[in-house]
């Protein structure tokens, strides 16, 4: 029934629903890790000292943790699936 429902909305095998607010949360953290990374590119261009490179790698740890930390599950019923 499930495939069928699936079906007549136009979704593959491959497709998933999930729900908006964990959409936007990930966009988010990785909006949030993508310009970490900038920043990082940008001030190691300008210095390599040690401790400029520890606070460089401080800085991306700070903004990869919550996208490592995230994981989406796809619905599977009228429940929302809690974000981490």
């Amino acid at each position: 029934m499930a495939r069928k429902l699936a079906a007549a909305h136009g979704l593959g095998d491959d497709d998933l629903i999930v729900s908006r607010a964990q959409l936007e949360e990930l966009q988010s953290r990785v909006y949030c890790l993508q310009a970490a990374l900038e920043d990082i590119e940008r001030d190691l261009a300008v210095s390599s000292d040690p401790v400029d490179v520890l606070d460089a790698l401080k800085w991306l740890q700070e903004n990869a943790g919550p996208v490592a930390d995230l994981w989406i599950e796809p619905r599977t019923g009228s429940g929302f699936e809690p974000l981490s």
